[in-house]
């Protein structure tokens, strides 16, 4: 008779290359079946929840191959992640709910999967009991996690320091009014750090750490506000002590990516960490260098800019449409030294000097502009609104964005063609 340890181990190699499409295929069905979790792919929610699941499969295969050793990483985990939903106010009915459907939705993976591999009965019930058992498990973590989450709420240390978090991240700029201060009101924001023990200095600076694997360590200190997303982590700090912390995570572990944002007053944390978050993603897309430290204030004016992408976006198909028109060599060509012209003003000569390319290359390349653009290029107001969207367009198609010319293209294709003109010799 086999031993069902080894019968249970040799399954779980089998499964391994195929556990992150068996994974992603529940987490869909996840999704699909629960509003209450059907964030967009990409969202914060969204890659915590696939984080959370992933992570527990690979745990769970490294259990059954190498039996046994339960994960403390993934218990503190799942238990956080019961702890955050209790804080959010969320009913423990829809995470009943939603284990259901992945508990489901698992067995129907495995059948799946023992009926491709051929496992036997055997092999197949010695999966299923230990997934089952799994699966439990993790919902005792998140059961515990959620009670503790309703017990401390934001009357104790932790839960106060968890609701100042979820506040900043929450804040969002409003109607420009001078009747209404900006970012989160004083009384709460006192009450809460007085709770949570955090000192309130004049300024902090926010930092956004972007990683790959497990979270960077970071020091423990009641003067930091820290928050763990899946490849990012979030901390508040006092002004003065950024400085000492961006080299020490520096020093911590080659890989790491810091966004640093300028000093505010507490109770704009929230936009601080928005900058930093927003540099981040502009690394993504190729608009900011790739360097470990990246000082925000130094890229300010791309922050602004980029601010609002749809608004970046109808900005460039209004006011560079025959730009858009062009061939993509014409293109980049001719927007690269729009772009010097407007924001230097100087003459062909020196602009030449700027492209490394002949003045009478720019006096070609000006020629044909004026020939798109007209009358266009003498109004001071289209001239202000253009420079804007090209400093923020043009990187992103140096980067290979092709996103602005697909919308262009598409919407050409759309436009009615004109009505051909009848004369009286044609009928």
């Amino acid at each position: 008779m086999p031993d069902p340890s080894s019968t249970l181990e040799s399954s779980a190699h089998a499964m391994r290359p195929a556990v992150d499409a068996m994974v992603q295929r529940v987490v869909n069905d996840v999704v699909a079946a629960m509003p209450s979790y059907a964030a967009a792919p990409g969202s914060p929610r969204h890659q915590l929840l696939t984080w959370a699941a992933h992570t527990a499969a690979q745990h769970f295969l490294d259990d059954a191959e190498d039996p046994p050793s339960r994960s403390g990483q993934v218990d503190d985990l799942f238990r956080r992640l019961g702890q955050g939903e209790a804080q959010r106010e969320h009913d423990w009915t829809a995470i009943e709910a939603s284990l259901r459907i992945a508990s489901r939705a698992s067995w129907a993976q495995l059948t799946d999967f023992a009926t491709t591999h051929d496992l036997t009965r055997p092999e197949l019930q010695g999966l299923a009991d230990a997934l089952f058992d799994y699966l439990e498990h993790l919902r005792e973590q998140l059961a515990d996690g959620f009670a503790l989450g309703r017990r401390g709420g934001s009357h104790t240390r932790e839960g106060a320091r968890n609701r100042l978090f979820q506040l900043f991240l929450a804040d969002r700029p409003s109607r420009p009014d001078p009747q209404v201060p900006a970012g989160i009101d004083n009384e709460t924001l006192h009450t809460l750090a007085e709770i949570a023990e955090w000192p309130l200095t004049e300024t902090v600076t926010a930092l956004a750490i972007s990683y790959h694997g497990e979270p960077p360590a970071l020091p423990e200190s009641p003067t930091l506000l820290i928050r763990t997303q899946p490849r990012r982590t979030l901390i508040i700090c006092p002004a003065e002590e950024h400085t000492d912390l961006v080299e020490r995570i520096g020093r911590s572990r080659p890989g790491l990516r810091t966004a640093v944002s300028w000093p505010v007053p507490p109770a704009l944390a929230g936009s601080a960490l928005r900058w930093c978050q927003r540099a981040l993603d502009l690394v993504q897309l190729g608009v900011i260098a790739p360097v470990s430290v990246i000082d925000c204030a130094t890229q300010a004016t791309q922050l602004w800019l980029h601010a609002e992408p749809s608004m970046r976006q109808h900005l460039c198909q209004e006011l560079l449409r025959p730009l858009l028109a062009e061939t993509p060599h014409s293109r980049a060509i001719l927007s690269e030294t729009l772009l010097t012209w407007v924001e230097t003003r100087d003459s062909a000569p020196v602009i030449a000097a700027r492209l490394d390319v002949h003045p009478q290359t720019i006096r070609y390349r000006w020629k044909r502009i004026n020939e798109l653009f007209g009358e266009d290029l003498r109004d001071p107001e289209f001239v202000l609104r253009m420079t804007l969207v090209l400093k923020s367009s043009v990187p992103l198609w140096k980067a290979g964005d092709q996103s602005d010319f697909d919308t262009f293209r598409d919407r050409a294709a759309a436009r009615p063609s004109p009505e051909p003109v009848i004369t009286a010799g044609d009928s």
